[in-house]
């Protein structure tokens, strides 16, 4: 059964590198080598991996509502659409015993009106990620391109849960909110996240702070729209009993890709088209992503806040060659996030406090938990 119900729960992710082509040149897009044409993965090479991830997926032990999903990527996976539709075609037709869903992310701009009117077809077994930078200055500063080239209503009407992806840059840092809160009040679930790979500094985490907090008071003023990461984010593991904070994706474990010659690599930010000719198959090999331990060096295994720090183990790979190796100038920043969710969630819980579940009352304790821990706690990063 293909279905993106919310009935069931994605337990693993295959993603599908079917071509290292795009047509844009986003600023901190993290793949240095696009070939723009000379790898497309092959339906030949599709339909091996995939039979392969069927056959795992059988074998492993799962709830009735556990799903598997598939996930075109890139480049941009639209320069490689007929695959798409010949992939969904070939898994439709196997009449698989457990629950699958599809998805593409994309840029959005290739959506031609006879891709859209295929997509609308499918609509109940694929679901779609665009990636949206927030306004149209913003968008244009990231991206080089027009947001009027996104059918963003058209995907709206047609996809009413599914979201659109902003990634802030220092470029469009200080009109975070503003893009935020433009989107939101269009009536888009917009999912926004700080950009890899870059050199944060005490301006960049004084002026995050502050457009967090814009974000924050929009929605407890605000409260018929539905909250979005980050302030969505669970405090959960502060609860965790244990010395080694549990990492926080799913790389070489929950997630896979298969590179367009049918490689298989941890995550995205393993593959040829990032890291170039570099053979990062000899280090991946050597790495148990089953073991928390070796994805924490000591020096942060010994910050409190380690259990609820979020880190690209990719990123760390291909900027400092240790996926153990975090991006320091990220602290600041990810402080000021983590202090402004754990305040806006005590208050956001605490405003329902007459109809909260059980579910809630947990959320607000752990929300609780975090705030004493972030705001009496001395912090140095220098």
């Amino acid at each position: 059964m293909i279905t993106t119900s919310s009935d069931y729960k994605t337990v693993r992710i295959v993603s599908l590198m079917i071509t290292h082509s795009c047509n844009l040149n986003c600023v901190y897009c993290f793949e240095k080598h696009k070939d723009f044409g000379k790898r497309m993965m092959s339906f030949e090479t599709a339909k091996e991996v995939l039979q392969k991830e069927f056959d795992l997926f059988k074998t492993m032990e799962r709830e009735s509502n556990d799903r598997l999903a598939i996930e075109f990527f890139g480049g941009e996976p639209m320069m490689n659409f007929e695959l798409i539709k010949m992939v969904y075609e070939w898994v439709k037709g196997l009449d698989l015993p457990f629950p699958m869903m599809f998805q593409a992310t994309t840029n959005g701009t290739l959506l031609t009106e006879s891709a859209l009117e295929w997509f609308t077809s499918v609509k109940n077994d694929f679901r779609i990620v665009v990636s949206i930078d927030g306004d149209e200055l913003m968008h244009a500063a990231n991206r080089g391109v027009s947001m009027s080239k996104i059918p963003t209503d058209y995907i709206v009407k047609n996809w009413p849960n599914s979201y659109f992806k902003m990634t802030i840059s220092k470029e469009t840092l200080p009109r975070f909110s503003q893009g935020v809160i433009e989107l939101t009040t269009k009536g888009y679930r917009v999912t926004s996240s700080l950009a890899e790979g870059i050199d944060w500094d005490k301006n960049d985490a004084n002026t995050y702070k502050q457009e967090l907090l814009k974000i924050a008071s929009f929605y407890l003023e605000n409260p018929q729209y539905k909250i979005e990461q980050p302030f969505d984010l669970t405090f959960d593991k502060l609860r965790y009993d244990t010395d080694v904070p549990p990492k926080n994706c799913g790389v070489g474990t929950k997630t896979l890709i298969y590179d367009t010659d049918g490689q298989s690599y941890p995550c995205h930010l393993f593959v040829p088209v990032v890291h170039g000719q570099e053979n990062v198959r000899k280090v991946v090999d050597t790495i148990d992503f089953y073991d928390d331990k070796c994805m924490i060096n000591d020096h942060c295994l010994k910050c409190s806040i380690n259990k609820l720090c979020r880190t690209c183990y990719g990123y760390n790979y291909l900027d400092r060659g240790d996926i153990k190796s975090r991006n320091l100038t990220k602290c600041k920043m990810l402080l000021a996030e983590l202090q402004i969710i754990s305040s806006f969630q005590v208050q956001y819980f605490m405003q329902r406090k007459e109809s909260l579940n059980l579910n809630d009352i947990e959320k607000l304790s752990d929300a609780l938990s975090a705030y004493e821990l972030l705001h009496n706690t001395e912090f140095d990063f220098d």
